[in-house]
């Protein structure tokens, strides 16, 4: 027993931190003194046998599995590159020199990593249906020459778009075979190991788009590790839960971190205990039954004799906040935003979340350090806080804005994250696999910085941060799904109300491009956070750039186009020169009027007054509008911004007058009127509104 505890000793001295990770040693198979050595066959493709990389004898995955393990393993690489899982693919491993040294070898345990090659359309097309047997029979040979191995097969390493099949069959077939591995194992009674979450997010990892480097070969290597010999780490809670957090009311709200597998974790909560048991990978979680509104409250973490207290905690309402630059600035450069800094330690029932970003994108070369974090996602760090003055000061002005009304009216608290980046456009917000699944999204997401489909500021703005870099695929906020994988990521287990959304000004370029992104957008975020989530979004304000006219129609019409979705309309709010005008508590609180009607069922004419029909009388044009009891301009000024469109082209301005509670007239001129439109200019003076000051939007209306 004395030499037992020896042996643990040492081994646990032994085990060190590789890769961020620190493994235990609670040994999944059993080790006792004098017993042989564990010998672990790793099976596979090009993945497994470490092709692309400068030395695969010290580089692949399996040789850094070795060093992860010590010496009471003996891992051996019998990976062949091109190998299929179908026993009648191009390539079946069936028949390759390293399937029958894998047998030979007689393994203690088998890692098979076997299906990529199958995407080739010489094999899914013509023998998919062989892959669940082929797989079986794979396992079964491997049982025959050692009844009593442990045997785990893997869900597959990421294939990104950039990969030459990827659009011509790959992805798809792709998709259907990992959809097949968990089945497989459950079938054959075999451990199953996921080596495709540590690495989706990871294509800085893949230069051609298929196989990992070093780097990602380690992340394999830790993945596999976790198996035999599970984590262990100190007791932490996710990044997005603390004290002075807001969780959602009504909601099972999770209560997630991580400490060191097969620990019992204790969560204490309103005089009850919930408990579960710490993942082999070092991940744990816990749900809270549904409250009401209220706190505080307090919550005990406990696992061991480590315990984590968190203090001060209401539930509300939760709102997440995004976009670029217009709502990431910052309340004190809003106009009257002294006034609401200096009222922010009154509000006890708002608490902020602001996701500090590791660097803006200003025109500057970062630094290795720099492009390194930007590569690992460690792009945004935050922490829950009450709104102090010093808090409030540096928080969105819209978010902030929007937060303290509906706080006050609706008498609950609210919490608001902050998660947005200047200049960022709308691919940088989507989900990987939803614009994979677009085959123009994907045609282009990977070849980014060259593409004409990103506005020219985004690629040259990102080429002059990323001047230093020698990765290919390295990362930057501007890259397709990367604020996605670094920022929301973080939030998909969290409950929320509904988005805040102020984005498009580096979407502007290309109109249909956008619109077809926006419904991406919304769909991937409803989906990933798997709550049909309303959608308040900020219609772009009015500034002197050729296309903003029929960009905010175009928003216009996408509010119409998809549900649960509403526009705050700010074309009354904008500078000619700058793309951040100051009035930026106005945009908070008409966002905060949509929210009270559609979520908190006030009435009131939240929505912006919209066209409903048309009619001709004598020789002038009856506008008719909604969403209004009496339409009106500011200090009752004189009505601006109609102009009409003849059968050539040529667009004149009209004189128009509001004749009734919600009627304009227009007097007809003396010639065909083909179009009329209203606030189409780029930078517009238009100033239509309704009774409580919602302006109306852009619009465009055909005369037939």
């Amino acid at each position: 027993m004395m030499k037992m505890k020896s042996l643990i000793s040492t081994l646990h001295t032994y085990i060190s931190k590789k890769g961020g990770l620190l493994l235990g040693l609670m040994v999944s198979i059993s080790i006792s003194v004098g017993q042989p050595r564990t010998k672990v066959a790793c099976i596979g493709n090009s993945v497994t046998f470490g092709y692309g990389l400068g030395n695969p004898t010290e580089e692949s995955y399996p040789s850094q599995l070795q060093a992860l393990l010590g010496q009471r393993f003996e891992v051996r690489n019998f990976g062949h590159s091109g190998a299929t899982l179908l026993r009648k693919g191009h390539r079946p491993y069936y028949k390759t020199e390293e399937y029958r040294k894998a047998l030979d070898y007689k393994p203690d345990v088998a890692i098979i990593h076997l299906g990529l090659n199958d995407t080739d359309p010489r094999n899914w097309p013509n023998y998919k249906n062989s892959f669940a047997s082929d797989y079986a029979t794979l396992i079964d040979s491997i049982r025959s020459v050692n009844p009593k191995v442990q045997i785990y097969i893997c869900r597959l390493t990421p294939i990104f778009s950039g990969h030459p099949r990827f659009l011509s069959g790959t992805r798809d077939w792709y998709d259907q075979i990992q959809a097949l591995i968990p089945q497989i194992a459950k079938n054959n009674q075999v451990g199953l190991i996921d080596l495709n979450s540590p690495l989706r997010y990871r294509i800085d990892l893949f230069d051609d788009y298929l196989h990992p480097n070093r780097e990602g070969a380690a992340l394999i290597a830790e993945q596999v590790a976790h198996v035999l010999i599970p984590v262990l780490q100190d007791l932490q809670v996710a990044e997005t839960i603390g004290s002075d957090i807001v969780l959602q009311r009504n909601w099972e709200n999770s209560i997630y971190g991580k400490g060191t597998a097969a620990d019992v974790i204790t969560v204490a909560f309103n005089k009850k205990n919930y408990k579960t048991q710490v993942n082999p990978d070092g991940s744990w979680e816990i749900k809270l039954p549904k409250m009401e509104a209220g706190g505080p409250y307090e919550i005990t973490v406990s696992s061991g004799k480590q315990k984590i207290v968190l203090k001060n905690i209401l539930f509300g309402d939760v709102y997440l906040a995004s976009g670029q630059s217009n709502m990431a600035f910052q309340l004190r450069g809003a106009i009257k935003g002294e006034e609401l800094i200096n009222d922010a330690p009154h509000l006890k029932n708002v608490r902020l979340f602001k996701c500090r970003n590791l660097v803006e994108t200003n025109a500057v070369a970062w630094d290795t350090a720099t492009l390194r974090k930007v590569n690992d996602l460690d792009y945004f760090r935050g922490a829950w806080r009450q709104a102090t003055g010093a808090e409030a000061a540096q928080f969105s002005a819209v978010a902030y804005s929007f937060a303290q009304q509906i706080a006050i009216e609706q008498h609950i608290p609210i919490g608001i994250i902050d998660l947005s980046v200047g200049g960022s456009n709308t691919e940088s917000w989507i989900d990987r696999k939803s614009l994979e699944n677009d085959d123009l999204l994907a045609s282009y997401i990977h070849n980014w910085q060259k593409s004409d489909f990103l506005q020219d500021f985004c690629r040259e703005r990102a080429s002059q941060n990323l001047a230093v870099s020698k990765v290919k695929n390295q990362r930057h906020p501007y890259q397709p799904a990367y604020n996605f994988e670094a920022g929301v990521s973080k939030w998909l287990s969290t409950g929320l109300k509904g988005i805040l959304w102020y984005q498009g000004e580096s979407n502007a370029h290309n109109i249909e491009l956008h619109e077809r992104l926006f419904k991406t957008l919304v769909s991937s975020w409803r989906k990933s956070f798997h709550q049909d989530l309303p959608f308040f979004f900020v219609q772009l304000t009015s500034i002197d750039r050729p296309s903003w006219g029929d960009f905010r129609n175009s928003q216009r019409l996408l509010e119409k186009a998809i549900a649960g979705t509403y526009m705050a309309v700010t074309i009354d709010v904008g500078d000619s020169l700058d793309v951040h005008p100051r009035e930026k508590i106005v945009v908070g609180r008409r966002l905060a009027n949509l929210v009270r009607k559609h979520v908190y069922g006030v009435e009131l004419n939240a929505d912006h007054p919209d066209l409903v029909r048309y009619a001709l009388r004598d020789d002038k044009l009856l506008l008719t509008f909604d969403h209004c009891i009496k339409l009106i301009t500011p200090g009752n000024a004189a009505l601006k911004g109609f102009q009409v469109m003849d059968n050539k082209g040529k667009v004149s301005n009209v004189n128009a007058n509001i004749l009734s509670d919600n009627v304009v007239e227009i007097v007809k001129p003396n010639f065909q009127i083909t179009k009329i439109l209203y606030g189409y200019e780029p930078f517009s003076r238009a100033n239509l509104q309704n009774e409580i000051g919602t302006p109306v939007s852009t619009f465009d209306l055909t005369i037939n």
